[in-house]
């Protein structure tokens, strides 16, 4: 699945917010999360995986299944809208969340492992001579192929940033507080419940000589698999 769009990150952190914003208020968080969905999108492009190490047999078709694997991952690259006013403190507040964002989502894909990666092909090996096994995953969602660790805690990193004179956010009476929450939790939840659900792993691969019965055990796929 693409990047969620920056109109259903800006509507979820608009509800989560709770409260009515004005027209200004409203554009700037619609405008900065069209920034971060731009930035997902170029992040979930730039990731690959391979070196998943693959197990199965087959003769002439070819069913196998990875585990583990290697994910990498380009920078998260949020490029800041421009702020209306243009004051120090807005500044400071997109600056937060530029640098919380690139922190957070550059450390993730190192931590994905796949546990059930599922490949079909063809295998030209015979019960009782080897032959070449050449196959492909079957795109699957992240969710259920494997497990990385959590995008979360983006509000508390993100409200280390804002410090004072311009940002007093240990006053009760902050009115930024509840934003920053709502927008960390508007990313966080749809990370964890939308993207990871329905952005596949594809385009993996295998090329190898296969045991009699294309029994391979223990190989490596080739590096190349994408999320789509």
């Amino acid at each position: 699945m693409p990047a969620p769009s920056g109109a259903l990150l800006a509507k979820q952190a608009v509800a989560a917010y709770g409260m009515p914003l004005g027209p200004e208020a409203l554009k700037f968080v619609e405008d900065l999360m069209k920034a971060v969905e731009k930035a997902w999108k170029t992040w979930q492009d730039s990731i690959q995986f391979g070196t998943l190490v693959l197990s199965g047999a087959g003769v002439g078709a070819w069913v196998g299944i990875g585990g583990g694997g290697i994910m990498t991952g380009g920078p998260f690259v949020l490029e800041a809208p421009k702020v209306g006013k243009d004051s120090p403190e807005l500044k400071q507040f997109v600056a937060g969340l530029t640098s919380t964002l690139s922190t957070k989502f550059g450390a993730w894909p190192p931590t994905y492992k796949f546990s059930a990666l599922n490949y079909t092909g063809t295998s030209g090996a015979t019960p009782v001579t080897p032959g070449p096994v050449s196959a492909q995953n079957i795109p699957t969602q992240l969710a259920a192929a494997g497990a990385g660790g959590p995008i979360s805690g983006i509000a508390d990193m993100w409200a280390l940033t804002l410090t004072p004179p311009a940002w007093k956010l240990d006053d009760p009476m902050a009115k930024s507080k509840p934003l920053i929450k709502s927008i960390s939790k508007a990313i966080e939840t749809a990370f964890q419940s939308t993207w990871l659900a329905t952005t596949m792993a594809n385009g993996s691969a295998i090329a190898t000589v296969g045991a009699p019965g294309g029994v391979v055990a223990g190989i490596p796929s080739q590096p190349g698999g994408k999320l789509v």
